[in-house]
């Protein structure tokens, strides 16, 4: 009794590999009876997640599976026309595999579930009408109980014969009550694919930029005996995926510098240090902000061996960087990064003997423009 039941179950899933959507009345008794399960499992372009409503509905078919040991079930999954075929391929077989797995979860035997993977929807495997093309649909098939507690005669075995399924031989490896397991497809392995990271392993993400631009005296008296030099920086942030960020930098920069008692390649070179408090507008790829904060700068004259102009030879600065900048995230970890800057600047002399005697304390204040590159970690 035990091997009619078993090789009903084997003729029910060979006649659904063949494609046996239904078995009309005129079929002979015991047949298995397939059909659609009216249940489709939708997925997210590009995903092979089962949401909440394909789980409820799986949940469903895993009970009515449960409801009898002679029924078994084929999934058929597909995909889009989006992306490449081949990608679509492993797609469609990775989404019917899953919707295997959670009924394997359930507790259904694999040997009763065959899954299948059919890429994107074609003219010779059509889907329902009005069925999304990102799906997997479900098909049943079942044994009637009183066929299933049967042992077929050799005519009902006969009769069977127009379906063209060979009896399988016995081997020695397995008992004859066993029914022989198909597998249509290849287990597929769980996807190693891994999301783009969104975040530093920092968290708060620090920054380590290098760069150079532009940069010139405001004041009068300064802009007549200069020039608009080279600047360049190194410069550190602390917090650039937090809303306030805090940087420390080391500055420098070289003018050309004339002045009655000076050599005409005298420069002016600049070197100095600051830290600024910076505001991010944003925390997206490309985000503006804001800064301001204290700095101070050593100023020298070189390529004069004697200096009898009014200039002085060297001056210590403080200065009060106020601006603004945009930062550019390319890819995982690079960063692009432009910024304008204007120094206050209080306690410099070295201009003061230019000023014909008026207090003109702030003629160094400055203008700065700027480009930087480096990476965020």
């Amino acid at each position: 009794m035990r091997h009619g039941s078993s090789t009903l179950v084997w003729l029910g899933s060979l006649a659904l590999l063949a494609g046996v959507s239904r078995v009309e009345a005129a079929e002979p008794a015991g047949a298995p009876a397939c059909k659609n399960a009216g249940v489709t499992i939708s997925f997210v372009q590009g995903s092979m997640e089962i949401d909440t409503n394909g789980r409820g509905a799986l949940a469903g078919v895993a009970a009515w599976l449960e409801a009898g040991d002679q029924r078994t079930v084929k999934l058929d999954g597909y995909a889009d026309r989006k992306g490449g075929a081949t990608a679509n391929q492993r797609l469609s077989e990775r989404r019917a595999q899953a919707t295997k797995d959670f009924l394997i979860a359930r507790g259904i035997a694999p040997d009763r579930i065959m899954v299948f993977g059919h890429g994107e929807e074609a003219a010779d495997r059509p889907l329902p009408a009005g069925t999304d093309p990102r799906v997997v649909t479900v098909t049943v098939c079942d044994v009637p109980r009183e066929a299933a507690a049967e042992t077929p005669s050799p005519e009902q075995e006969a009769a069977a014969a127009p379906v063209t399924i060979p009896e399988p031989a016995p081997t020695a490896a397995a008992p004859p009550s066993a029914p022989p397991t198909y597998a249509p497809i290849a287990q597929i392995p769980p996807s190693t694919d891994r999301p783009a990271r969104t975040r530093p392993p920092s968290r708060i993400g620090i920054e380590t930029t290098v760069g150079a631009g532009a940069i010139g005296f405001i004041d009068q008296t300064a802009r007549d005996a200069t020039q608009t030099g080279a600047s360049w920086d190194a410069r550190m942030t602390f917090g650039s995926r937090l809303p306030i960020a805090l940087e420390a930098a080391y500055i420098g920069s070289a003018q050309n510098i004339e002045a009655l008692g000076l050599n005409t390649n005298s420069l002016l070179l600049g070197n100095g240090a600051e830290g600024t408090l910076r505001i991010n507008l944003t925390r997206a790829r490309v985000q503006p902000y804001l800064f301001g904060g204290v700095g101070w700068t050593h100023y020298q004259l070189t390529n004069s061996q004697t200096n009898t102009s009014s200039l002085l030879a060297k001056d210590d600065v403080g200065t009060v960087p106020l601006g603004v900048g945009l930062s550019a995230r390319l890819g995982s970890f690079f960063i692009l990064d432009v910024r304008g800057t204007y120094r206050a600047t209080f306690g410099g002399d070295m201009f003061q003997g230019l000023a014909l005697g008026t207090d003109n304390s702030n003629a160094m204040q400055s203008w700065n423009a700027a480009g930087r590159v480096g990476v965020e970690f």
